[in-house]
């Protein structure tokens, strides 16, 4: 390519990147149906988790909530056993489950009695501000992380605990981890040196991502092989997850242009269904079978009629139902939502497959495509068509209404 092709070239991706693109105003699947305040103390929030039996919400100065899943107006605030701020929690399949926070606490819930005990022989991470938590696929082992960027494994044996160092890992804060269920893989967010992998064998491997400042991860139910990751500027990651001896895992990422905030978590929902949380608080559900995200949650629906709710950032949400279901914010206020029927307009409503516009993120060196693409909304059209196509799903009817458009202007 000579230079004035070059020149001409950088001019278009100059004048593409000037033009705004106008979003879709999203609109509700969902209306909230109940808000309960799950304690009357002041409680801020960072994270929670669920099974089948149980919510664990934590948050600073060592609070833990447990939150009957179906009537969380039966929260119960546990004996806190420490005045560190709590940062991170997954359960064991069995059952109970492991919280880790600043100063390298470490704590164990115990479903049985439903009480909090301290984890000892964890020296190695004491000066450490833990971030992320999450067992392996069989429970042996929980991998634990920093907000420097460093891992370990660790697990509890009759002769006490054992940590062991991961080797492979970076320097920027680990955001999340999850190991998929079935799936001998687990899938690793940082903050500014992108994604990785952790097999089997305890071995890391990056696959990606590093322009991106990934805030969570979250793996599918069963045996669905893909996990998804959410960062900044409304990116969207699906990390293809093989763990056979010759298989190779590999990660799509997608920018999803009308979704009307910034992505701070990925919660489950169902087997096939998660929801990304959003700021200013909304949620977007996420098939990912489908591979599509669809519009669930809207804040401006929400603030109208709930402010207290609205104002704060979402923790996360948990399923009750295939469209219900309860969303925590920071600050122990829980509302339940359940499927709109009155939605009079049916492009926006997820329930019947209105999708958010994508655009394919494409790396360097293919960056000006990328840009191209982004700044063109008849590009961004023509390959949501495509990827319809090749899933064997009918058009959406907002594009038939522009192929209907296009057809009478011929």
């Amino acid at each position: 390519m000579n230079s004035g092709r070059i020149l001409r070239a950088l001019c278009l991706v100059l004048v593409l990147i000037s033009v705004s693109l106008n979003p879709v105003a999203a609109e509700s699947a969902v209306r909230i149906d109940e808000v309960i305040q799950l304690t009357d103390q002041t409680v801020y929030l960072n994270a929670l988790d669920s099974d089948e039996y149980n919510v664990l919400a934590i948050g600073d100065d060592g609070v833990v909530l447990l939150i009957p899943p179906e009537q969380p107006s039966g929260t119960e605030t546990l004996a806190p056993i420490t005045d560190e701020d709590l940062l991170a929690v997954d359960f064991h399949p069995a059952g109970n489950a492991l919280i880790v926070g600043t100063s390298g606490e470490i704590i164990r819930f115990d479903y049985q009695d439903q009480r909090l005990s301290n984890v000892s022989g964890t020296g190695a991470v004491e000066l450490s501000t833990l971030t992320a938590i999450s067992w392996n696929t069989n429970g042996a082992w929980a991998y634990i992380a920093s907000d420097l960027g460093l891992i370990w494994r660790f697990r509890s044996l009759a002769e006490g605990n054992e940590i062991v160092p991961i080797e492979n890992t970076r320097s920027s804060s680990v955001k999340a981890i999850d190991c998929h269920s079935i799936i001998r893989l687990c899938v690793v967010a940082t903050e500014s040196d992108g994604i990785a992998l952790i097999d089997a064998d305890h071995q890391m491997t990056w696959i990606g991502g590093s322009s991106v400042i990934w805030t969570d991860v979250e793996c599918a139910f069963g045996s669905n092989p893909e996990c998804v990751a959410v960062g900044s500027n409304q990116n969207l990651a699906t990390v293809h997850l093989d763990d056979s001896i010759d298989g190779s895992s590999t990660m799509d990422a997608v920018v999803l242009t009308e979704a009307g905030g910034e992505f701070t978590h990925i919660c489950a929902h169902s087997a096939d269904r998660l929801m990304v949380a959003m700021v200013p608080f909304g949620l977007i559900e996420h098939d990912v079978t489908k591979e599509d995200s669809f519009p669930w949650l809207d804040h401006s629906d929400i603030a109208s009629t709930e402010d207290e709710i609205a104002t704060r950032q979402v923790t996360c949400s948990w399923g009750t139902g295939k469209d219900d279901g309860w969303v925590l914010n920071d600050r122990g206020r829980v509302a339940r939502f359940v499927p709109d029927n009155e939605i009079d307009n049916p492009l926006v409503s997820s329930i019947v497959g209105y999708a958010l516009t994508v655009v394919i993120v494409i790396s360097v060196p293919g960056i000006i495509i990328g840009l191209i693409f982004m700044n063109s909304p008849s590009l961004q059209s023509m390959y949501n068509r495509w990827r319809r196509r090749r899933k064997g799903l009918e058009p959406s009817l907002k594009e038939r209404r522009e192929d209907r458009r296009r057809n009478r202007k011929s």
